[in-house]
């Protein structure tokens, strides 16, 4: 079984890029879905509560728009959470990606945003990174969120310092046109390096 992981801010287009591959016949592991699944872990909980206090834990279960306002408004706020839920996060993925390997599946497609901050990424064969422009990003973010323009863009650059791991990536996909360039952006990825 062959393992990419696609990488890259919110709002670049990870989520279409690994909606395409799995239209495709990849099977997709979602990162943020698991990094919730962390979350809800009692001694992640525990963790959260402890670092950032009761404010962001409401009925014994993270909140996570209460968590996002603290640590996407600091850098070491972000960094300590990091280290409660990125070891944990490594195993499960490494997990999730296990009990792929022998089931028959070709190719398992990892969305991991921050694929190069984790202390134990797991092992891939194809690393890409979908990007765009930090304005574009933040439209697409409100967008989707509901939040305003204001405080997309302020997550958007939030998270500028990753710049140098999306550089990390084998290869990258921009993002910045319209749905038929990304998918033909898509078309040559898969035909370049699909098992």
């Amino acid at each position: 079984m062959k393992r990419w992981a696609v990488i890259g801010p919110t709002g670049a287009g990870k989520s279409a890029v690994t909606a395409m591959l799995a239209a495709r016949g990849a099977v997709v592991l979602d990162g943020d879905r698991l990094g919730h699944v962390v979350l809800d872990r009692p001694e992640v909980v525990a963790a959260v509560a402890g670092r950032f206090g009761s404010a962001c834990v409401v009925d014994g279960r993270v909140d996570r728009e209460a968590l996002g306002r603290v640590v996407f408004a600091n850098p070491g706020a972000l960094a300590a959470l990091d280290e409660i839920t990125h070891g944990p996060l490594c195993e499960l993925m490494e997990h999730e990606l296990a009990a792929l390997d022998g089931s028959g599946t070709a190719l398992a497609v990892l969305e991991a945003a921050v694929y190069f901050r984790l202390p134990a990424p797991p092992r891939m064969d194809l690393v890409v990174a979908v990007l765009a422009d930090p304005r574009t990003r933040a439209l697409r973010l409100a967008a989707r969120t509901g939040l305003n323009p204001e405080a997309a863009l302020a997550r958007v650059r939030a998270l500028s310092h990753l710049a140098p791991d999306w550089a990390r990536a084998d290869l990258t996909i921009h993002n910045d046109g319209g749905p038929e360039e990304l998918a033909a952006a898509v078309d040559r990825l898969w035909s370049a390096h699909a098992p």
